[in-house]
């Protein structure tokens, strides 16, 4: 498991156009996993955002909670 700092990391530096290979060596991961976290920010970027405003009311059942009888 790597931790937020490491993943945030990860992403700046990256970003700012070093190497798969040295982000891994500096911070002490192994490079599949580098290549797991930029893949994860990618597919986050690319989700759509939620809709605005209120989210939808649950829905409700006429089932009863309890069996019997009412006190």
């Amino acid at each position: 498991m790597v931790s937020k700092h490491k993943i945030e990391m990860v992403l700046t530096w990256y970003q700012r156009g070093y190497d798969i290979q040295l982000i891994a060596h500096h911070l002490g991961l192994d490079p599949r996993a580098v290549q797991d976290i930029l893949r994860q920010a990618a597919q986050a970027a690319t989700r759509p955002a939620p809709p605005a405003g209120k989210p939808a009311p649950p829905e409700f059942s006429d089932r009863p909670l309890w069996e019997g009888e009412r006190p």
